[in-house]
């Protein structure tokens, strides 16, 4: 059977601070969606990803929190 290790990765969807309420948007019941992010914010986002995954760590979930992407990741040891 594998074993796996975990890490947890915070990202803004731009590398920096999220400077617009507009790109995650959140309702009382605590569903968020994401919208007008620029194609720039998305390579960024996308190279992140693929930097992750080049490393050997597969994405199990992400969601957003607070104006970030906060997700879990797993690599099998």
């Amino acid at each position: 059977m594998p074993k796996w290790v975990y890490k947890t990765t915070r990202y803004r969807v731009n590398g920096q601070a999220v400077k617009s309420d507009s790109i995650i948007e959140c309702d009382e019941a605590g569903s968020c969606l994401v919208h007008d992010v620029t194609e720039s914010e998305m390579h960024r986002l996308n190279e992140f990803f693929n930097e992750q995954g080049a490393e050997g760590w597969e994405l199990v979930q992400c969601s957003y929190h607070g104006k970030e992407v906060l997700c879990l990741w797993k690599k099998e040891v």
